[in-house]
């Protein structure tokens, strides 16, 4: 028996070889080029829907078949699919692929849950693509969208490397943002990121605003590589966010790293270095300047100087000068970066590997710096049927940061004959006897640089996606993500910086904060094309859970610089700590319907639930509806307007909420009193009020889209009114309660209305290419209710019809020639002048803003001009600065 399964097994393999023989392979090899000659990588081969192989980074191929003649098609990204019939062997073959021109109408758009071409997008999704975000030397993701997206108001809490970004996107919606925040929710590769726009500090450093040291801090996004992106997608209208429900109430940010590519092995290495100076700065008065000012004050004022009311003057040597503008913020800051990159695979495993390094220095000093390093890992596999695909991201970033612990720019306008140095080299904290200190706290500035703060935070973002493709045009697929996100910091304030006449002793303090958020979210899809009509529809659900630990510890009255780095030898200590936990769970819907690829319609819901609500209130309702209608496929409109390539006129309403007020709000909360009989003791600091409930966020929108000229021009025009309505606010209650005020909803009604414009183009002409872009919003904000305000804690801060950024108070009238003093309106005539004659002097909201941008090539050589503008009224920055 053995011997007969031998013999017929060799006979079978005989077979095979003599049939392998007999059947010729041919080979085909040739160059794929674009329209100026030059080679394109990584271009897919088929064969009948077969794939042969791959054109390397030369545009070189070589593949087989045993097909004597057939159709060859050579595709790429960005290009027109090219075929080249062929029979027989075939060498030097030289194929040429045009570039896709009518981008507008194929391009696909991600809207985080989907994807969908940009022709039948029925909201509005801006997008950032890599490209642009690589040719600008920023370190934080947040830099290099300033600008770029219409509606989408960005800026930078302070200058110095790694400082905290404000992202506001179409408006400020919340009247109180100490409650209820307008921050957008961002997710990275499917996972939110809960860190978002707060600030990882919590001990000060400089890189707090220097006239409030309560606000501004480092920035999370800093662990975020802008070179690993690929793309960031914003959206803004209710189209777009109502999916996300409740998160995305105040509009969402889709950051999608980069994936590798079929092909060999590719290596990427990016080096560069640049340098940095502050730009437009006030002239300040030298010493001969400052002097003579005054000089002329005691004058005006009828008084005589003494050495008690003008030491500076009397005392100190008045030719001395320094310019503390250039001592304290006029040194030259530094930059490096280097990114090291692997990518490659095949038809059905792709991966790719990246590292980061990136040092940032400070204008104060080399000392100072913020360095990120970083690793990211993709991979991504598909079954030879194309019915399953795998899909896992890991991402790890820690930013150390080293700064001083107050910006020293509030002390550039320090008096200019201060005397720094004493004979030895310390630091001088009098000057002829007068202590600094005497003089409105006077201090020594460079005492600053004595103090260090120090912080390391560690981000991991990891997700897991796999989908499988059930029947034809029903998938399952299952989204999870890891976040964790750490912050280890600490503050020294040794003896060199503490005036020598003071009696404080040194100070040290440390903080640590771990936030740990993971999510789950199975999503079934279905997709079905009859004829003319199209369905596409999903259903979804998502459990997330955040649990956050923080401690804070401050060491005072040490007895020497030595022991700053031990906690425990602190003559005082002080310690808190806290935890945090944060539950959301959600079904989620959407239902798409297309009609001859002329006729959109798009209906989306969630029904959330948030812990951050007391038990009967957890639970809400939100949805959208858009709609769009592709003009250009109208017969007669190609007719009228041939040159018009694309037209589509789309809207959508719909309903968000906001759970953004932080956690165990609802609930009973103490806080810890002194210490009563040697036992710790606790005293009430909220009331307990389960009540309350969701925001609303009303969004209305009215696009048009235009392409000329096959879409080279393209222009995009959109109004929005968005209204928020049921305000969380602090609600004042009467002394006798004992409680100063409790959350409560409120019908306030906040709208937030405005018209976004955006204009691209692009044109290639052999070696030749040009692309630009240009967008401005045009915002406008209003309060349209807020019943009892007079009678609120809000009456001084808003203003029926008025913005909320308004400014309110005394109405300057000028100089009065005889006494030489300003003088103000005196608005209820009662001969004083108080709050109570405030008048609304107008508003700090941008009243537009926007970007431009032009990219040219030649050849080897390219070049890239972007400015950003906001036209606003600022708040008088010196008048800010203060010295105590």
């Amino acid at each position: 028996m053995f011997k007969k399964i031998t013999l017929l097994g060799v006979l079978a393999m005989l077979c095979l070889f003599l049939r392998g023989q007999g059947q010729a392979v041919y080979t085909l090899s040739g160059r794929v080029v674009d329209a100026q000659q030059q080679a394109v990588a990584n271009v897919t081969i088929k064969i009948a829907h077969q794939n042969l192989g791959i054109a390397d980074k030369e545009g070189q191929f070589t593949v087989r078949t045993h097909l004597p003649k057939g159709v060859l098609s050579f595709s790429a990204m960005g290009y027109q699919t090219q075929t080249l019939t062929f029979e027989g062997n075939k060498a030097k073959l030289l194929v040429v692929l045009q570039e896709e021109t009518a981008a507008l109408q194929e391009v696909e758009i991600n809207a985080g849950y989907y994807t969908v071409k940009e022709k039948l997008l029925t909201g509005n999704i801006a997008t950032v693509k890599a490209n642009d975000i690589e040719r600008q030397p920023v370190s934080n993701p947040l830099a290099a969208l300033q600008g770029r997206v219409a509606g989408m108001v960005i800026s930078q809490t302070s200058g110095v490397a790694g400082s905290l970004f404000k992202v506001q996107l179409r408006g400020q919606s919340a009247l109180d943002l100490s409650l209820s925040q307008n921050d957008p929710l961002f997710v990275i590769d499917g996972v939110p990121f809960e860190a978002g726009l707060a600030a990882t500090n919590q001990h000060n450093s400089a890189a707090n605003n220097p006239t409030s040291i309560s606000s501004g801090g480092l920035s999370p996004l800093n662990t975020i590589n802008p070179a690993d992106i690929e793309q960031i997608s914003i959206l803004k209208d209710a189209d777009a966010t109502a999916i996300y429900g409740s998160r995305g109430a105040n509009g969402v940010v889709l950051i999608i790293t980069k994936r590798g590519k079929r092909g060999e092995l590719v290596v990427n290495l990016d080096a560069a270095t640049g340098w940095s100076r502050v730009g437009r700065t006030m002239p300040m008065m030298n010493t001969q300047q400052y002097v003579a000012m005054r000089r002329e004050a005691f004058k005006n004022d009828k008084l005589s100087m003494t050495t008690l009311n003008a030491p500076d003057i009397m005392l100190w040597d008045t030719t001395r000068y320094t310019d503390f503008k250039k001592l304290l913020i006029g040194n030259t800051a530094q930059q490096q970066r280097v990114q090291l990159s692997l990518s490659g695979g095949n038809e059905q495993t792709r991966f790719l590997m990246s590292g980061n390094y990136n040092r940032a220095t400070s204008v104060y000093s080399s000392n100072f710096a913020n360095q990120v390093n970083g690793f990211r890992l993709s991979l991504n596999h598909n079954s030879k049927d194309q019915r399953l695909q795998l899909q896992v991201v890991m991402g790890l970033g820690q930013d150390q940061n080293s700064l001083p612990r107050y910006d020293l720019t509030r002390y550039i306008n320090t008096i200019p004959n201060l005397n720094l140095y004493t004979n030895d080299g310390k630091l001088r904290w009098e000057d002829e006897n007068v202590q600094y200190r005497t003089i409105s706290d006077l201090i020594n500035p460079l005492s600053l640089l004595e103090e260090s703060h120090h912080s390391a935070n560690t981000n991991l973002n990891a997700s897991f996606n796999l989908g499988y493709q059930l029947i034809e045009g029903l998938k399952l697929t299952l989204s999870s993500g890891y976040n964790l996100f750490s912050t280890a910091e600490r503050f020294k304030k040794p003896s060199s910086s503490i005036d020598s006449y003071a009696t404080v002793l040194p100070s040290a303090g440390l903080a640590n904060s771990k936030s740990g958020s993971w999510l789950v979210e199975p999503q079934l899809s279905f997709e079905k094309s009859l004829q003319k009509h199209r369905f596409t529809a999903m259903l979804g659900s998502t459990l997330q859970h955040r649990q956050k630990q923080s401690n804070r510890t401050t060491g005072t009255n040490y007895g020497s610089d030595l022991l700053l780095d031990a906690i425990a030898a602190a003559g005082t200590i002080t310690a808190a700590n806290d935890e945090l936990r944060y539950r959301y769970g959600a079904m989620f819907g959407r239902v798409n319907y297309v009609y001859d690829q002329k006729y959109v319609l798009n209906f989306s819901g969630r029904r959330d639930g948030s812990s951050r609500f007391g038990p009967a209130k957890r639970w809400a309702n939100f949805g959208a509806v858009g709609a769009a209608w592709i003009i250009s496929g109208m017969p007669w409109l190609k007719e009228q307007f041939p040159r018009l390539s694309f037209a589509k006129l789309r809207a959508s309403y719909g309903t968000t909420g906001n759970d953004q007020i932080g956690d165990y709000m609802y609930l009973n909360l103490w806080g810890n009193s002194s210490v009563y009989n040697g036992l710790a003791s606790l005293y009430p600091i909220s009331l307990y009020n389960a009540d309350y409930s969701w925001e609303i966020n009303k969004k209305a929108e009215l696009g048009l889209d235009l392409g000329f000229f096959k879409d080279r021009l393209q222009v995009a025009a959109a109004y929005y009114n968005n209204r928020s309505n049921n305000q969380l606010i602090n609600y004042v209650l009467p002394s006798q309660t004992g409680f100063f005020q409790v959350i409560k909803n409120f019908p306030g009604l906040v709208e937030n209305k405005g018209l976004e414009l955006v204009l691209s183009g692009n044109v290639s002409a052999k070696a030749f290419k040009w692309s630009g872009s240009f967008n401005i919003s045009f915002p406008k904000n209003k309060l349209l209710a807020f019943p009892e305000l007079e009678n609120s804690s809000y009456r001084t801060t808003y203003n029926i019809g008025q913005p909320l950024g308004m400014v309110r108070g005394l109405n300057y009238q000028g100089v009065d020639a005889n006494t030489g003093l300003y003088t103000f309106s005196d608005t209820n005539g009662d001969g004083l002048l108080s709050t109570a004659d405030y008048q609304v002097l107008g508003h700090t909201n941008p009243k537009y803003f926007g970007g431009f941008q032009q990219h040219f090539s030649y050849k080897g050589f390219s070049l890239n001009v972007f400015f950003h503008f906001v036209k606003h009224r600022g708040l008088n920055y010196f008048k800010c600065l203060h010295l105590s």
